[in-house]
């Protein structure tokens, strides 16, 4: 006990016991901890983003075989294929530069802080400019108790997504573009975006719908039709 309290004494102040060979180390715990709390929160976008930019190469790739598979060309000149095939590969295009950009985020980030006797590191993706991090990363987040993001909801939505698009890349063929399309923004729309049932069948619909117009009256643009005899036969 001796050795660990610093005493110092004078003929006018008396003796005063200092605390600070106790409560320093102390400090360094806590700071510790409250970092690696920060740290943790800091990098769940992270995790979220590769998820998104992932699901977005796989998605765009789905979606560009199956809009070759109905050809790039024809009589008139664009194929059915065309705009899906263009889609799929931007698609695709925008989730590869998206990851490329996080690995160039990890290898430029700041290494450590040296604070006295601590050594404070940043996340990979602290200097990250992702428009995703910004969105998450709020004034809150320096709060130890903050909860983390993705929770199991914000999960759930990602796959919910992600699923969607793959989905709707296989069912194309079978069930034409406008019931596919229709199912896909109905299901996002209600399950992700928390719509009511009937808002989210009315605006699937219509969405739906108003970019068939576009494209097979105002491009004359053939999109997928469906290889079911009964759907083909009322012209979806």
């Amino acid at each position: 006990m001796l050795d660990t309290l610093s005493r110092s004494c004078n003929p006018v102040q008396g003796c005063k016991i200092g605390l600070g060979p106790i409560l320093l180390p102390l400090s360094h715990h806590f700071a510790a901890e409250r970092r690696t709390t920060k740290m943790q929160t800091l990098n769940a976008p992270v995790a979220l983003e590769w998820t998104v930019a992932s699901a977005a190469v796989a998605g765009g790739l789905a979606m560009a075989v199956v809009g070759a598979g109905y050809g790039l060309t024809n009589t008139s000149g664009v194929g059915a294929g065309f705009f899906p095939t263009v889609a799929g590969t931007l698609m695709a295009l925008a989730g590869v530069l998206w990851a490329i950009q996080l690995m160039a985020a990890r290898r430029t980030a700041v290494p450590a802080h040296v604070t006295g006797d601590t050594v404070e590191s940043l996340p990979p993706h602290h200097e990250s400019e992702s428009a995703l991090v910004s969105l998450l990363d709020d004034d809150n987040s320096d709060e130890p108790d903050a909860p983390d993001f993705p929770d199991r909801q914000g999960w759930a939505r990602v796959g919910i997504i992600s699923g969607a698009i793959l989905l709707a890349a296989l069912l194309l063929p079978l069930l034409g573009y406008t019931i596919v399309m229709t199912l896909m923004l109905g299901t996002i729309l209600f399950f992700v975006s928390k719509r009511k049932l009937w808002m989210a069948i009315l605006v699937a619909v219509g969405a739906a719908l108003a970019s068939r117009l576009v494209f097979e009256v105002w491009l004359g643009t053939a999109l997928p039709t469906a290889s079911i005899e009964f759907l083909s036969g009322l012209g979806l």
